[in-house]
């Protein structure tokens, strides 16, 4: 007979590995979030920039 007549045994307990795996994906997302908005706001304040400049000349 082959070994499926056994049950299977326990599992490995992965709770550990998982919520550190988690834990770095959410950094990397509210990072990358972090920098879209930090780079839409510099290019906000830039472009103001710009036409302000482009206003006094």
């Amino acid at each position: 007979m082959s070994d499926r007549s056994q049950p299977p045994g326990r599992v490995p307990d992965f709770t550990g590995a998982f919520l550190v795996s988690f834990g770095v994906l959410l950094f990397v997302l509210l990072f990358a979030i972090w920098a879209v908005w930090g780079l839409l706001a510099a290019l906000g304040v830039g472009w103001a920039g710009e036409r302000l400049i482009g206003r006094s000349r």
